[in-house]
């Protein structure tokens, strides 16, 4: 039975927290292939047994973190159960809320997202980010407009090109230390899927 982090005890929660910690800025200097439990527990200053007392070894260390960001990822870009068309924004400058959760979530998880997708992060995480948002922002497709013979352009198009551009402004974001907040970009990313990006090179923006 899986435990709830909330439900942790304080100093378990410290150690995972150093543990994690460790992994990742390991990561970040020589690459997940070249980083030891020993190196974990050196740079965490635990023990082995400690570490083991947690995880099996540091393949399921390295999946419980990405599992864990990437499931807070999708939460933050949830839908409610109930959402209908009716409830999209219908002002581009007013995001939706769960496009501001998704940039508060990158925000406070900043540095390991950076590492994820840095030169040494994770093969594949940046795939599994893109999977998330174009699930979601299908849903939001049919949502929208669920006849498919009322769509100008194949869906699967539309929903690929946006969903490209989605990750692209988080790294772009990320790749400039975050100069803007969640709000303001979360604004930029909605204006963009409205209007698409020519519309800004013609004095309209």
């Amino acid at each position: 039975m899986s435990i709830n982090p909330m439900q942790l005890d304080p100093r378990v929660k410290r150690t995972h927290h150093l543990i994690r910690d460790a992994l990742l800025s390991l990561m970040d200097s020589k690459g997940f292939d070249h980083v030891t439990v020993r190196n974990i527990t050196q740079h965490a200053e635990i023990n082995r047994a400690t570490f083991y007392l947690h995880y099996e070894d540091k393949y399921d260390l390295l999946k419980k973190i990405v599992n864990g960001m990437l499931d807070e990822f999708a939460a933050a870009f949830q839908l409610p159960p109930d959402f209908e068309a009716a409830d999209f924004v219908q002002d581009a400058n007013t995001p939706p809320e769960s496009f501001i959760r998704q940039f508060q979530h990158i925000a406070e998880h900043a540095a390991s997202y950076r590492v994820m997708l840095g030169p040494n992060g994770l093969p594949g995480f940046s795939l599994r980010m893109e999977d998330i948002i174009r699930e979601s922002l299908y849903r939001r497709s049919v949502i929208a407009q669920p006849n498919d013979q009322q769509v100008t352009m194949p869906r699967d198009i539309i929903v690929r090109y946006v969903t490209s551009a989605h990750l692209g402004i988080i790294m772009y974001w990320l790749e400039n230390d975050m100069q803007y907040s969640p709000k303001y970009m979360a604004t930029q990313l909605i204006r963009l899927h409205e209007h698409g990006s020519t519309h800004f090179f013609k004095g309209n923006a």
